[in-house]
């Protein structure tokens, strides 16, 4: 194997697959990238079994072929060269990089021991914008499971929706819980689906997923298959296994008989909250809300006895005072995925789930139950 390539181009495939690399080499040759050369074309890919990624760019080939490399060390190199042609060489079982004046000898293995990548024929093909996909993985994801015993919990719910009336459009819908607080938004989507599914994104691939639709605003092809969950783009292409389980039914998380409105300037009260959370102890979280008709106090204390409150103007329609109090983090994240100026919160009283959303929208819900204070 031998071919030339630009260092910035190399640079920026050996940069997207660094977290996909394994990182506790459970298997050594999982902290290597396969480097593929065929066809005037480099392929690169690393997996760690359960989520994999194949990036592709234009190189000049002398001779083709394939052999997988430390990434961690390649990128490391790569990252310190000028921003000149780089040629990479296989002598045996080592890998010859020169750049410049700039000579690395670096040890690899052949790329037939590297783990075969699958690639899973999709029964659903949907294609999305980058922005509409990443805003709605921005709005849910904060609102995932950490709590590893709960395995279906630990990502993205995605669910495709069939449309209810023949010519209307389908949605995407995606739901994220961790039994504290979840996270519900969709979208419509201008393509055919024929029935619903639904998959279980796990966390780390969302993760991944976020990261590279950052890089531009490209549309991006999203394949659903038996086991498989697959993002696609001109250049690259994430493979991934789904969480195997059934998600819980969001709808009954849902409340539905809130009845008392309370309104507030949104960004106001994350200024707010985000000045409260400076007393917030890993102990003790919380910031208490005593809510009347046209005010409001915040209140933060912690195990030190130290305190601080603040008042806002409100709008609340309940009939009595309501004092609710909640986790200031759980807080803060909800209201940071929350659109427009007003944020709207719909209560029943002081024990019961709270309902959170933007009431000029109702293509996103959140969810937050309260806590003692």
């Amino acid at each position: 194997m031998e071919f030339f390539i630009d260092r910035d181009p190399f640079l920026k495939v050996l940069k997207r697959i660094q977290t996909v690399v394994e990182r506790r080499n459970t298997m050594p040759i999982l902290g290597n990238a396969l480097l593929e050369v065929t066809d005037n074309l480099l392929t690169v890919s690393a997996t760690d079994l359960e989520v994999s990624l194949r990036t592709f760019t234009p190189v000049e080939v002398v001779e083709p072929g394939s052999l997988t490399v430390g990434a961690r060390i390649l990128f490391d190199v790569v990252n310190e060269l000028p921003a000149k042609v780089i040629r990479l060489r296989q002598e045996g079982e080592r890998l010859l990089l020169t750049c410049d004046r700039a000579r690395f000898d670096l040890a690899s293995l052949p790329g037939e021991q590297f783990p075969k990548i699958p690639q899973p024929e999709g029964e659903f093909h949907l294609n999305l914008s980058c922005d509409m996909l990443a805003e709605m993985l921005e709005k849910t994801h904060f609102a995932m499971s950490n709590d590893e015993t709960r395995y279906v919990l630990n990502g993205v719910f995605m669910q495709l929706v069939e449309a209810e009336v023949e010519g209307l459009t389908g949605r995407i819908r995606l739901v994220a819980t961790d039994t504290h607080r979840m996270a519900m938004v969709e979208r419509p989507v201008e393509c055919v689906i024929p029935e619903t599914r639904d998959v279980i994104i796990p966390k780390k691939t969302v993760y991944e997923i976020r990261k590279l639709l950052e890089e531009d605003d490209q549309m991006v092809a999203v394949v659903l298959g038996p086991g498989f969950f697959q993002v696609i783009k001109p250049d690259l292409a994430l493979i991934s296994k789904v969480v195997q389980g059934r998600f819980p039914d969001w709808r009954r998380v849902m409340p539905t008989d809130n009845t008392i409105r309370l309104s507030i300037a949104r960004e106001a009260f994350h200024q707010v909250v985000k000045r409260m959370s400076a007393l917030s102890h890993e102990k003790s979280l919380g910031v208490r809300l005593l809510i009347e008709e046209t005010r409001m106090r915040i209140v933060s204390v912690n195990p030190e006895q130290e305190e601080a409150e603040e008042e806002m103007a409100v709008s609340f329609d309940g009939e009595n005072p309501i004092t609710i109090g909640f986790n200031a983090r759980y807080l803060k994240e909800i209201l940071m995925a929350v659109s427009g100026e007003t944020v709207q919160f719909a209560l029943k009283d002081d024990e019961s789930p709270v309902l959170v959303y933007d009431p000029e929208r109702s293509d996103a819900m959140f969810v937050l139950m309260p806590m003692r204070v």
